[in-house]
């Protein structure tokens, strides 16, 4: 992914934290999917009662905060055509991210 930014002049060595918060939030969303995947969308509570599993809710903030750093990068249709680049880079300070 950060190569293909690269090449088209959307991702900078100033944008590494965003990158990384993006690759976390990603392990987040990826982990609590697999977790509800294990054990369903809905738990049952020590008195009984059926909930929604707390997995469900962090995997969509989760999937909320990578629209939002997908947005940010010009990664969907939409803000892609938003997206103007000035300068392309010169070299790829990024080869470590693949």
């Amino acid at each position: 992914m950060s190569k293909a930014l690269f090449s088209a002049g959307l991702l900078s060595a100033i944008d590494a934290s965003a990158l990384a918060a993006y690759c976390q939030t990603y392990a987040r969303w990826a982990e609590a999917e697999e977790g509800i995947k294990e054990s369903g969308l809905m738990i049952k509570t020590t008195n009984g009662n059926v909930v929604q599993s707390p997995l469900v809710g962090i995997a969509n903030k989760a999937l909320m905060l990578m629209h939002k750093f997908l947005t940010e990068f010009g990664m969907t249709p939409s803000s892609r055509s938003r997206v103007s680049v000035t300068a392309k880079p010169k070299a790829n300070s990024f080869e470590e991210f693949g």
